[in-house]
């Protein structure tokens, strides 16, 4: 009940702390779908840096961990995931998330069946260094030779070991999820992997993506960025990178350095991004450190700062961070 009223408070009235003071009181009963509630409400709040949170990072997932252990499938879930992309209060830690992974398949989240998720997990398990977990996740993969999904997650498992078998996953599965294959079957055609090399037939395919294709979309964005088969064009470059940043985290970072060292680049949603570059450094996301001060650091109008770089070369000199005091040269006044 209290949380069925701290949603309707939060709906009809918009008073947001009134709404989280319900939810943590119904948390505090150990009732797993408010602890999920307090994770989505700091999830899903447009996050801004001029005013505090309602709920904290460390409250957040401390929510969702606790709606997990409690057995919630939908908890389960989310908190897999959230641990395999990292970032939205969560580091990533891909060896828990496979653990979480497998207990979701076990007891799927509502509205979804097995099925539905075993394309992720396989996919998530597949990419273990342990090849006992390797070879669970490849057996997932192959158990569902009818999604498109699966065969493009299963084509990357194997690409390496049998790149020719891979090529023709990714052929059948671009026809019914070019989201998930069209990236890789691209990567291939250039590089002449598994078959004869083919990069008119490479780049049509990315060009002629759909739009929610962002995987292709950022490898179209990687070539314009670099001007292989394309013009450069480092503005255009961000923009066909962005999308997918919000699902890969190497792809953000890549994206945070593109900026620093293109002051002119400007972005649709600065404050968001600096966000998110906070939260990753703070997080402790290799690179997301150096990769903030060199914003600050950087001419760039959106995210010059070059007093909270100096604070960050700092504190990070203070911790030990080998590159702290070449970069706190760059900070000093001239």
């Amino acid at each position: 009940m209290k949380l069925a009223l701290s949603l309707a408070v939060r709906v009809a009235t918009g008073k947001r702390e009134e709404a989280v003071a319900l939810m943590r009181s119904a948390a505090e009963q150990d009732d797993p779908e408010a602890w999920l509630a307090l994770y989505e409400e700091y999830r899903s709040f447009n996050r801004r840096l001029d005013r505090p949170q309602a709920i904290t990072r460390a409250e957040a997932e401390k929510a969702l961990r606790r709606a997990a252990e409690l057995g919630y499938p939908d908890a389960m879930f989310r908190l897999a995931t959230a641990l395999y992309r990292g970032g939205v209060g969560l580091k990533r830690d891909l060896s828990n998330a496979r653990i979480w992974g497998e207990r979701a398949l076990a007891r799927p989240p509502k509205g979804m069946r097995a099925s539905d998720i075993q394309p992720v997990v396989g996919n998530w398990l597949s990419q273990s260094d342990d090849p006992q977990v390797r070879k669970s996740g490849i057996a997932l993969l192959e158990a569902l030779p009818g999604r498109g999904d699966a065969q493009a997650y299963l084509a990357e498992a194997i690409r390496a070991g049998d790149p020719v078998r891979a090529r023709k996953l990714l052929e059948a599965a671009a026809r019914t999820y070019p989201g998930h294959a069209l990236a890789p079957l691209a990567e291939m055609l250039i590089a002449g992997e598994g078959g004869p090399k083919d990069e008119r037939r490479a780049l049509s395919l990315l060009l002629r993506a759909p739009a929610d294709a962002q995987q292709a979309k950022a490898l179209l964005g990687c070539l314009t960025l670099e001007g292989r088969l394309v013009r450069r064009d480092v503005s255009q470059a961000v923009g066909l990178l962005l999308p997918w940043s919000q699902w890969d985290y190497d792809t953000w970072l890549l994206i945070a350095n593109v900026l620093a060292e293109n002051p002119d680049v400007p972005l649709g949603r600065p404050d968001g991004f600096l966000y998110d570059a906070i939260e990753f450094s703070e997080l402790g996301e290799p690179g997301a450190l150096d990769a903030l001060i060199a914003l600050k650091q950087s001419r760039n109008p959106q995210f010059s700062d070059p007093a909270g770089a100096r604070a960050l070369v700092e504190r990070a000199a203070k911790q030990g961070n080998d590159a702290a005091p070449r970069r706190l040269e760059r900070c000093r006044p001239k």
